[in-house]
């Protein structure tokens, strides 16, 4: 096993993903709330990590990618790419994801389901209240994490755009020092590892999102593994 490890390192957007001996080990940044990964606590409410205490309750949320604009894989893309060279997925198990949650038949998630608007009676200072309903998909892994698919209203355009998540506790992470029980460093970076059945998980979360989302990740294992 590789050692407890801690860095700091210039924020950038993208998560950085490698294979170091045998583990695929990612760069968290723990210390930017507006950032792709970011700590909440109980997977909920955003922490200012230089400012509080992280406990057993909090969790990085990180908003997961698969490829660049440019098609190139990132993040979880690498990750399938790290976790087939390195034999800890097969080609078979990987099709077999495909097969079951990549079936044009499927009706993806966005198409589903939609974003509700409730009209209650309650009012606050004269406006009228409307809680807003947004389905979340969830997705249980044994070690404590769990994977979210929420719908968004898209920014540009008309309809919806999931948006997929991974929840790790802090437990899950490694540094030369434990995170609970102390504020993090300036600019801290942590590892996450994350072992074949998060990886699988999350594909399948794609697979069911969206359309768009669906055929992008078919051809981006096609090309990692060739047909199935």
């Amino acid at each position: 096993m590789s050692k407890t490890w801690f860095k700091v390192r210039p924020l950038s957007e993208e998560i950085q993903c490698k294979f170091r001996q045998q583990w695929i080990e990612c760069e968290l940044p723990i210390t930017k709330p507006t950032s792709k990964a970011r700590v909440k606590r109980r997977g909920i409410e955003p922490i200012a990590t230089r400012k509080t205490e992280i406990t057993s309750e909090d969790y990085v949320e990180w908003q997961i990618s698969y490829q660049s604009k440019d098609k190139s894989p990132i993040e979880l893309g690498i990750m399938v790419k790290l976790a087939y060279e390195n034999g800890m997925i097969s080609k078979e198990e990987l099709c077999r994801v495909i097969r079951n949650y990549g079936d044009s038949k499927i009706r993806p998630f966005n198409e589903e389901f939609r974003i509700a608007r409730e009209f209650q009676r309650q009012t606050y200072m004269d406006f009228q209240v409307i809680f807003e309903k947004t389905p979340i998909l969830l997705y249980n892994l044994g070690d404590g994490c769990y994977i979210e698919v929420a719908l968004r209203h898209k920014q540009k355009a008309v309809g919806y755009q999931p948006m997929v998540y991974i929840y790790i506790p802090v437990k899950n992470l490694h540094t030369n020092r434990p995170l609970i029980g102390r504020k993090a460093y300036e600019k801290e970076v942590v590892l996450w590892r994350p072992e074949k059945d998060h990886i699988l998980g999350l594909l399948k979360a794609f697979l069911i999102a969206s359309n768009d989302h669906r055929n992008d990740v078919k051809r981006l294992i096609q090309r990692i593994i060739g047909d199935c």
